[in-house]
């Protein structure tokens, strides 16, 4: 434990001093010394508990229980139509299931979750309307954004007929719902925006682009520039991001806001300092946020979410964005804390009651348990290097 945090200690000093390793750095082949026996066991567990939990009949074949809702401060707000109901068929939540097994090079009807996620591919599928918003049970654009994700990297890694003409849909119902802020909300084209779900979209919109299918430039640009104008640069909290635009009130910044901020930078295709200042300069922006700035304000929130919100959606959303940007950063800075935030994983886990510790999962309150297991799962696999959204 001590040599980990001296080792954060020593990137933090890096990343003050004005060294940021490049983003080149590390070959994703070291990598793999990282996932240990322990987390491969955990991950083996997590896998065989969520298959278990997997819904097997009816309409809700292939999907995953949880609360569908949407954050409110740091509660959490049921949809009206579903208040009476203790968990139901959560697209955002399976599409994320789905995703930590092809984050354990899983895949579709093949190997022995090739059934769990072939019923998981059809409930998304299923869920997709004649305008390509996907949506069921009173789920929005979070869950949107989450299965066209899936869809995504379903495509990417395997294919499957008929799945382009979904994607399509799908990807063009996204960037069409984009507002004028350049942002998007809970809902498809709502007049105010929020950092976590603009990042949603960029990241599914990144990967859609990746695998051939057209997004047009100015989305991501008028996104981005919402992410600059979201920054603070200035002051004891420089480098966070805002929940929203600077001129709403009662605003607020975070370290799942922040890492989802960096996150989105990273996806757009900027990896240095410079080429953030560049961006602003020809934005009209007029002072561009730091990418070391960023990665230390991270790093310096990350032990109070861990010990205030150790169960709560906050930790696992938040850690699912510091994942992917400091993967993207790589080097001894990715090393560091992914030992850190495995281990911290790891000592959370809990085993299935009955199952002799053959399955195991993570607790989540208010989304459901579905939803922190896939994000744990998911989270301790990126050093496999398997999830196009975490190849360098």
């Amino acid at each position: 434990m001590h040599l980990r945090r001296t080792a954060l200690m020593i990137a933090a000093f890096c990343a003050l001093s004005g060294f940021v390793p490049a983003q080149e750095d590390l070959d994703p082949e070291r990598d793999r010394d990282l996932y240990t026996d322990r987390t491969a066991q955990a991950v083996d567990g997590a896998l065989r508990w969520l298959a278990s939990k997997q819904n097997r009949t009816g309409e809700a074949r292939g999907s995953w229980n949880a609360h569908v809702g949407f954050k409110i401060n740091d509660g959490y707000r049921l949809q009206p139509q579903v208040q009476d109901h203790d968990g139901l068929p959560h697209l955002g939540v399976t599409a994320l299931a789905g995703m930590a097994f092809l984050s354990g090079g899983h895949l579709p009807g093949q190997g022995p979750y090739g059934r769990v996620l072939d019923d998981a591919l059809d409930f998304v599928l299923r869920g997709i309307t004649e305008s390509g918003y996907i949506t069921a049970e009173g789920t929005r654009m979070y869950s949107h954004a989450f299965c066209l994700l899936f869809l995504a990297e379903v495509y990417g890694m395997k294919g499957r007929p008929g799945l382009r003409e979904h994607l399509d849909r799908a990807v063009e119902f996204s960037y069409k719902s984009q507002n004028d802020t350049g942002g998007w909300r809970y809902a498809p084209l709502a007049r105010d925006s929020d950092m976590s779900i603009t990042v949603c979209q960029v990241v599914a919109l990144r990967e859609a682009r990746n695998i051939g299918i057209k997004v047009p430039k100015e989305t991501i640009d008028n996104a981005l520039r919402y992410v600059m104008e979201s920054a603070i640069v200035d002051g004891g909290d420089r480098g966070a991001f805002l929940y929203q635009h600077k001129e709403v009130p009662f605003n607020r910044n975070s370290f799942a806001l922040t890492a989802a901020g960096l996150t989105t930078i990273y996806q757009a295709g900027l990896y240095s300092d410079n080429e953030v200042a560049r961006f602003c300069r020809e934005n009209g922006i007029r002072k561009a946020p730091r990418i070391s700035d960023c990665l230390t304000y991270i790093r310096s929130t990350y032990e109070a979410v861990r010990i205030d919100y150790p169960d709560h959606y906050f930790y696992y959303y938040g850690n699912y964005y510091a994942a992917q940007a400091m993967y993207t950063r790589g080097g001894a800075e990715w090393r560091s804390w992914y030992e850190m935030v495995r281990d911290d994983l790891l000592g959370m886990a809990r085993a299935a009651p009955g199952r002799e510790g053959r399955e195991v999962y993570w607790r989540s309150t208010y989304v459901g348990d579905a939803f922190s297991t896939a994000v744990a799962a998911i989270i301790l696999q990126v050093p496999k290097n398997y999830l196009p959204i975490f190849q360098r």
